[in-house]
């Protein structure tokens, strides 16, 4: 299930463009001007909604998860900023979550912190940090680690740090997932770091060979292939074994080809990236120097 909590505008030509022709459901709640919105999207073969509710702060989503005999519910939460306001949503969200059973996923931007940690050159309101955590004690809510950053949302100068964003689910989801993480994703065009909850491990594999059309009009990729299927020499008799050894020098040749060219052609972008990536983990640790600002 893919979940946001700042949908503005949202149309069905939008989550189209965005999830393909795959057969998908969701739901949404609508902004106001450019500000809030919410939206869930799930794939139809595997989730079933079946209930849920929704306000401007919350969209509850409740169904079924193929395989899975327990209701799951799916709560995005983007959550006011003043702090009387976040109690009342704290509140209203206690209400809805003991009165369905079943799994629960709580994720979102809380605008809250739970520890003074949590905060770096922001002001802390323990009022309001002591009103969050009360909230997730008494429906008994468990977070799970989370990796990769501390921090989930960075001025635009990078000044200001908090982790805003978290995953909170209750303790029958925790017991059939322990070892379910939470990772912090790299920031691209937003003030907050995406999030993402991975229940399954999963290992593919190494990743099949694959030539591009694109590439047979890239610099070097012809000669590269010649050069290799001169050069290309064996002691193996059998021919179909003859014929794959070849096929993997040529391969291995490509790759090396492949490399270079993605080098070359995103050098800028991807030194960027780097730089990026780098001066958002010293972000974790300290504050920046006038220079790295």
């Amino acid at each position: 299930m893919l979940q946001d909590s700042k949908a503005s505008n949202v149309s069905r030509s939008d989550v189209v463009s965005f999830w393909g022709k795959n057969s998908f459901g969701w739901d949404y709640v609508d902004s106001v001007g450019l500000s809030g919105g919410l939206i869930s999207i799930w794939d139809d073969s595997l989730f079933c909604q079946i209930g849920g509710s929704k306000s401007r702060q919350f969209l509850h989503v409740k169904g079924s998860v193929k395989g899975c005999a327990t209701p799951v519910n799916f709560l995005n939460v983007y959550a006011p900023q003043g702090v009387p306001a976040k109690k009342v949503l704290w509140d209203e969200l206690k209400i809805i979550i003991e009165s369905n059973d079943g799994f629960w996923v709580i994720a979102g931007d809380f605008n809250a912190v739970r520890f003074r940690e949590e905060k770096r050159n922001c002001s802390f309101k323990q009022s309001c940090a002591n009103n969050f955590n009360e909230f997730i004690f008494e429906t008994g809510l468990i977070e799970y680690n989370m990796s990769n950053r501390r921090f989930t949302f960075c001025s635009e100068n990078g000044s200001k740090l908090s982790k805003l964003d978290r995953f909170l689910v209750n303790s029958d989801f925790f017991n059939a997932w322990p070892a379910a993480c939470c990772r912090v994703l790299p920031r691209r065009w937003s003030d907050h770091n995406p999030i993402i909850l991975s229940c399954i491990p999963k290992n593919f594999g190494p990743r099949p060979f694959r030539i591009f059309n694109s590439w047979f009009g890239k610099s070097g990729f012809a000669d590269t292939v010649l050069k290799a299927n001169q050069e290309f020499a064996s002691d193996v008799v059998s021919p179909d074994l003859f014929f794959l050894s070849k096929l993997r020098f040529i391969r291995d040749r490509i790759r090396g080809w492949k490399d270079d060219m993605v080098r070359k052609e995103g050098e800028d972008l991807e030194t960027a990236k780097s730089e990026y990536e780098a001066l958002e983990a010293i972000l974790d640790s300290r504050e920046f120097s006038e220079e790295e600002e």
